[in-house]
């Protein structure tokens, strides 16, 4: 297959890519930052391998919609965590904690999983000796309850109005009960970049490590939005999938969102939180290290408010290459942003071949396997693409079966999971609405 070529593509001073060289060399870079523990909380299930084993086996987490009635909606599925799944040990903010949105829950249990504790058991885990960061990226927040307190209020009248409202549906609160239920007194960050969020989040820990600022960092994403007023917005829109739910390796209907597949009608939504524990090389002696973070970038521009960025896209690929200091050529696959969206996947897939010219590295997106889970799609990805390169397998996308006339570029993983060298990076992206860009560099 052939790269498409842009025929506006322009070539900016200082664009050429670096020289080609051992991939093995990037490994032993300064700047790089040691993943020294994960959390993860999808709708397969709780922690990274049975996401890993889900995305392996080509499982599909979409089913009918629970959490209201989707009747009137056109989509009626999505992928949804298990609420049960998430039981905390009861201690003083228990009763806060369970009043809280889910998005709030799913951090804090991700959180603690990523330092090594069992929310089920454990109260307050032991932090690690030094000084830490709380990263979270959270895009729409508490828009559940927002639903559920208007409604409510237009019922029933104002002094029906839970006290809880306004704590629940903070975006920042994720990362404020997380330090809470932690006693953590270090300093805490939310960033909502939109789809892009947990990326940025990552993005941001990785810079105060570097800057020895920081000796280590909790950093992630969030996001749960089944509600009514999702489905609206986002079908005014043309963009969720009218597609069919089901398990596509036990033979259900298949996958409801296809990424870069030819029959591809849009995205399907999903539930998710994932939290790296992140150290400086020097700071993680004794400790096991789950994979590095390499590189990252994030910019702005896009050709208007809602459309996946082309050329902008492009150049924080370019950029997050550059501050990893790897060559396009050398990486050794890409875990893309693509959702099952029609322009925007077939823009994606232009700009990774664009970038990645003759070596065309396989690629994938586990959006129609999670469904699309918002703040936390670049946290997600980035436990996916760890568990990858463990497993020196690249899963493959949920539902594909030939490429359209756009995506034919690159070369996207079908059917099973392809064998990949753990010596070789994998390029992680998210991209958010508003133009808000951001990609990762990630290794073994």
């Amino acid at each position: 297959m052939k790269p498409m070529r842009w025929p506006w593509r322009r070539t900016a001073a200082g664009d050429d890519p670096l020289p080609s060289g051992d991939p093995a060399r990037i490994t032993a870079g300064t700047r790089a930052v040691a993943v020294t523990g994960i959390g993860c909380v999808t709708a397969f299930g709780l922690g990274r391998d049975v996401l890993d084993d889900a995305l392996a086996a080509g499982r599909v987490a979409a089913a009918p919609v629970t959490r209201f009635d989707p009747a009137r909606f056109a989509c009626r599925i999505a992928a949804e965590v298990p609420e049960p799944s998430l039981r905390f040990a009861r201690d003083h903010l228990s009763h806060e904690l369970e009043r809280m949105s889910l998005f709030v829950r799913l951090a804090v249990h991700a959180s603690m999983a990523a330092l090594g504790a069992d929310p089920a058991v454990t109260g307050r885990p032991r932090l690690p000796e030094g000084r830490g960061l709380i990263a979270m990226g959270v895009a729409m927040g508490g828009l559940p309850h927002i639903e559920q307190g208007v409604l409510k209020q237009e019922r029933s009248g104002p002094r029906k109005t839970t006290p809880f409202l306004i704590p629940s549906l903070i975006p920042n609160m994720a990362a404020s009960m997380t330090a809470l239920r932690l006693g953590f007194e270090g300093p805490q960050v939310t960033l909502a970049g939109a789809c892009a969020s947990g990326t940025q989040a990552i993005g941001h820990a990785l810079a105060e490590l570097r800057a020895g600022r920081i000796d280590w960092a909790l950093a992630g994403g969030s996001e749960a939005v089944t509600t009514p007023i999702t489905w609206s917005g986002f079908e005014a829109m043309h963009a969720l999938s009218r597609g069919g739910a089901g398990d596509g390796a036990a033979g259900g209907e298949g996958p409801a969102a296809r990424p870069f597949d030819g029959a591809r009608d849009g995205m399907i939504c999903g539930e998710a939180a994932a939290m790296l524990l992140l150290h400086r090389v020097d700071t993680c002696e004794g400790r096991t290290v789950l994979g590095r973070i390499l590189g990252y970038a994030t910019n702005s521009g896009a050709p208007d408010l809602t459309r996946i960025p082309d050329r902008e896209g492009l150049a924080c690929m370019r950029l997050a290459l550059r501050d990893a200091a790897v060559d396009p050529h050398d990486l050794g696959a890409v875990m893309a942003q693509a959702s099952g969206m029609i322009t925007g996947d077939a823009i994606e897939a232009a700009a990774i071949a664009e970038l990645t010219g003759s070596h065309q590295p396989p690629v994938t997106s586990i959006k129609g396997a999670t469904g699309y889970v918002f703040a936390a799609n670049g946290p997600v990805s980035t436990v996916a693409a760890l568990g990858a390169l463990s497993r020196r397998r690249l899963p493959p996308v949920a539902g594909f079966r030939a490429p359209s006339e756009d995506t034919a570029c690159i070369d996207v993983v079908a059917g099973a999971p392809r064998d990949i060298d753990p010596g070789r990076p994998v390029l992680v992206n998210s991209f958010g609405f508003g133009g808000i860009n951001a990609s990762l560099v990630v290794t073994r």
